[in-house]
C-alpha cells in the first residue's frame, strides 16, 4: 500500500499547470471513447429500427395470396 500512498502522495505535490498537462492525454482519450460510444449506440437504434419495421403488405403479393 506505500507505492499507492507515494504516488497519491507525489501527484498532490505536483503544480497544478504541469498535473493538468499530464492529466491532459487522459481527459482526451477518456472524451474520445465516450464520443465512439455514443456514435456506435446511435448507428446501432438506427439499424435497429430499420431491421425492426414492419413491412407493409403490397397490392400485389395480397392479390398473389387471395387468388
Amino acid at each position: 500500500m506505500t507505492l499507492f500512498t507515494d504516488l497519491v502522495d507525489w501527484l498532490a505535490a505536483l503544480p497544478a499547470d504541469f498535473a493538468f498537462l499530464l492529466a491532459l492525454p487522459f481527459l482526451v482519450a477518456a472524451a474520445g471513447l465516450l464520443a465512439d460510444r455514443s456514435g456506435r449506440r446511435e448507428a446501432d437504434q438506427r439499424a435497429g429500427s430499420r431491421r425492426r419495421a414492419p413491412e407493409a403488405p403490397s397490392a400485389h403479393r395480397t392479390a398473389t395470396k387471395l387468388g
